[in-house]
């Protein structure tokens, strides 16, 4: 498998996981001191375990959740690479008839491991954020 198609797994792995509350997996694509930023919202996370305490935290707002990622541009310079995908994310909000829609890219600093590519640093860029009323929006889980 080439390098950029090895990266573009390891998003929508991230992408797949953090929907659907798989954490270890979800973390997993972060190397032990990686970087989540979401600065529009002032927030820099570093290392696994805060990165999985935000994630919990951000899903305990939620009782369902979806985020979408875009193939990304790749781009690979020997044992690092940089990847810029645009993201969608929507869901419904705890308790309420309210659903919402986050939009913008994750700019990506990836670096190759022994156990294969994992973000060093991910930085969400946002565009916008929609909320709505829903007329019905339960989940789906058996």
């Amino acid at each position: 498998m080439n390098d950029q198609a090895a990266i573009q797994i390891v998003l929508t792995t991230y992408s797949q996981t953090a929907s659907s509350g798989e954490w270890d997996a979800a973390v997993g694509t972060y190397m032990p001191d990686g970087v989540w930023e979401i600065p529009h919202l002032g927030m820099k996370l570093e290392g696994q375990q805060a990165i999985r305490g935000a994630l919990t935290s951000f899903m305990a707002e939620m009782d369902y959740v979806m985020q979408m990622n875009a193939p990304a541009l790749i781009e690979v310079n020997g044992d690092t690479a940089t990847a810029r995908a645009g993201i969608r994310e929507c869901g419904k909000s705890k308790g309420k008839n309210e659903g919402f829609e986050f939009f913008g890219f994750y700019v990506d600093d990836l670096v190759r491991t022994d156990a294969g590519w994992k973000f060093a640093r991910r930085s969400f860029e946002g565009l916008g954020t929609s909320y709505f009323p829903l007329v019905s929006g339960e989940a789906h889980k058996s």
